[in-house]
């Protein structure tokens, strides 16, 4: 004899059932990407803090290296200040033909200023959305942009200057009468090349311009704007971010 099993029905989901279900999926779902825009969130947040910390990092080398650039300024500006000195006296006496000779060794020199490009270069390739700081991030750009108005005038309009100074230098100045240049000695004889007065003249005006730009440009302008900055920046990164601002390193 054949044995009949019976059939049992297939147990049908209640409505509340397949609610539950998706219920529970759309949780689950929504707490991972809840779960996952939050480690991206902290990830971020220590991104955007070691940011700062390198840029703190980056300014105070850039100040220690603006504080060098402005030592030079000064000590250039007062060879600058002999030179026309000689210039306007013109008594070509042993001694002043010397003493411009000196000074000739330091008017068309150049020490350029430079700025740490780390944290800046990261920044400005996606780092500034991670800035939620706006003082800050305001800050950096202003920053930025009195770097480049520098960096601009420095290399074009100094640049020229020294660069004409250089020039005329050679048509004033005999090198074979540096006995010593880093010491700067002067043969006890020595003579200029040309002592034709509007030449000397054109090379007093020249001198006159660098003169004026360096003092009244580079350090009465420009470097006392960018250590303002440095300061104004430093000051909102530490306060916003509480990170210790970092000592001005005497050399790196």
């Amino acid at each position: 004899m054949e044995v009949h099993h019976a059939h049992h029905p297939a147990h049908k989901k209640k409505i509340s059932e397949y609610f539950l279900e998706f219920f529970m999926l759309f949780f689950a779902i929504t707490l991972g990407f809840f779960a996952e825009n939050q480690r991206e969130h902290y990830i971020e947040g220590q991104r955007e803090i070691q940011y700062m910390e390198s840029l703190l990092e980056d300014l105070a080398k850039d100040k220690y290296d603006l504080s060098e650039s402005k030592k030079y300024i000064t000590t250039q500006t007062k060879y600058i200040d002999t030179a026309i000195a000689v210039l306007s006296e013109g008594n070509w006496t042993p001694e002043n033909i010397k003493t411009i000779y000196r000074a000739s060794l330091k008017v068309g020199g150049s020490r350029p200023t430079t700025f740490i490009d780390r944290t800046s270069a990261q920044l400005r390739s996606g780092g500034m959305r991670l800035i939620k700081d706006k003082k800050v991030a305001t800050l950096i750009t202003e920053y930025w942009q009195l770097i480049t108005q520098f960096n601009e005038y420095e290399s074009v309009g100094i640049h020229e200057y020294k660069l004409n100074i250089k020039n005329m230098n050679y048509k004033i100045f005999d090198g074979t009468n540096y006995l010593d240049v880093k010491n700067k000695i002067i043969k006890e004889d020595a003579t200029l090349m040309t002592y034709e007065k509007k030449f000397l003249i054109e090379y007093k005006n020249r001198l006159f311009n660098l003169n004026f730009d360096l003092k009244a440009y580079m350090n009465g302008y420009f470097y006392q704007k960018i250590e303002k900055k440095i300061d104004e920046l430093q000051k909102a990164i530490s306060e916003s971010y509480h990170i210790a601002m970092p000592a001005t390193p005497n050399k790196y």
